[in-house]
């Protein structure tokens, strides 16, 4: 048997009821205001990419010059032809802040610590290609630490993944 207790006042009507009417539309158009801004406010902080599909870039750093740099998280491709050599090749997008973008196929090499430029393709803030070219000789490069390249060496190499990536790369040798 359960019993409900309401506390009547002297002209029979429950205490607190007004309140708590009042607390709850307060409440309540707070959570109105605030669903109403915030979407307006996240598309602002939002910066532009152009026609990039965020699903697939995604923004790693920025330098001193207003260059984002984003990669392209479905181009991971991990291989290893010896015990000695693990590289990943992959995408990434330099985008400045005029909106033009310049895209890389860079190949990282995690032992000795170097990359290559494979490909690359430079857009103008109108979306069209200013120079496109394919290095039939890519020419190693070593990653100088505090750069652009060292950040795409963690992004490709993860410290706390690297065993893994390891025996996985040796298994599909």
């Amino acid at each position: 048997k359960i019993t409900i207790w309401y506390n009547f006042n002297i002209k029979g009507k429950m205490k607190g009821v007004g309140s708590m009417r009042r607390l709850l539309s307060f409440i309540f158009a707070i959570l109105i205001t605030v669903f109403a801004v915030m979407p307006n406010t996240y598309a602002e902080a939002q910066k532009d990419y152009g026609n990039l599909d965020m699903n697939r870039w995604v923004y790693v750093a920025s330098d001193t010059q207003n260059v984002d740099l984003l990669v392209d998280v479905t181009s991971f491709d991990y291989s290893s032809s010896t015990v000695n050599k693990l590289v990943c090749n992959l995408w990434v997008c330099y985008f400045r802040q005029d909106t033009s973008r310049n895209l890389q196929n860079l190949t990282v090499n995690y032992f000795d610590k170097s990359f290559t430029i494979d490909s690359m393709v430079s857009y103008d803030k109108d979306g069209n290609i200013e120079y496109n070219y394919t290095n039939p000789l890519p020419e190693r490069n070593k990653i100088v630490p505090g750069s652009m390249a060292e950040i795409i060496y963690y992004v490709a190499f993860p410290p706390e993944l690297m065993e893994k990536l390891k025996e996985e790369a040796m298994k599909n040798k």
